[in-house]
């Protein structure tokens, strides 16, 4: 993990930077989970995996099943009291829109946010720190600024 430094550009107020989660990671439990990592200036990356595949002869050999996991970057954005995400999915493939808003209202009482897509779909993500994996810090570095709104 990385510490996160401020500065005068930031977008986003220190409480709601670092790691946020619906679990304690991707591969945790039986549901499907979701991670999100923000940075201050509004750049992040969005995670999420699918439940656990289960085997179809029903047998349980006591091992995880595998998940899909697909990850995405998105810019951040205060609008009064709402965190805004906005997803940079690649242009021009079929099937992929990257035109909508994931809306999220922080809860300063249990320091959870509560973010929900255009279709009402909703998500509980607890706060894990207010750093961001190297990794993903990696990632946000190969993001353009051109793609920020």
């Amino acid at each position: 993990m990385l510490p996160i430094r401020a500065s005068a550009a930031d977008l986003i107020p220190a409480h709601l930077t670092g790691a946020w989660g619906t679990g304690a990671s991707l591969y945790d439990g039986k549901q499907e989970q979701a991670d999100v990592y923000l940075l201050p200036d509004g750049l992040g990356m969005m995670a999420g995996s699918s439940a656990p595949a289960h085997r179809a002869d029903g047998v349980d050999d006591g091992k995880p099943g595998p998940r899909a996991i697909v990850g995405y970057p998105v810019h951040a954005k205060m609008d009064s009291d709402t965190l805004v995400l906005h997803p940079f999915l690649p242009a021009g493939v079929p099937g992929m829109k990257a035109e909508f808003d994931i809306n999220c209202r922080y809860a300063q009482a249990d320091k959870t946010l509560t973010c929900t897509w255009p279709d009402n779909k909703s998500i509980l993500l607890k706060r894990r720190g207010d750093t961001v994996p190297a990794e993903v810090m990696r990632m946000t570095d190969q993001v353009e600024p051109k793609n920020k709104r």
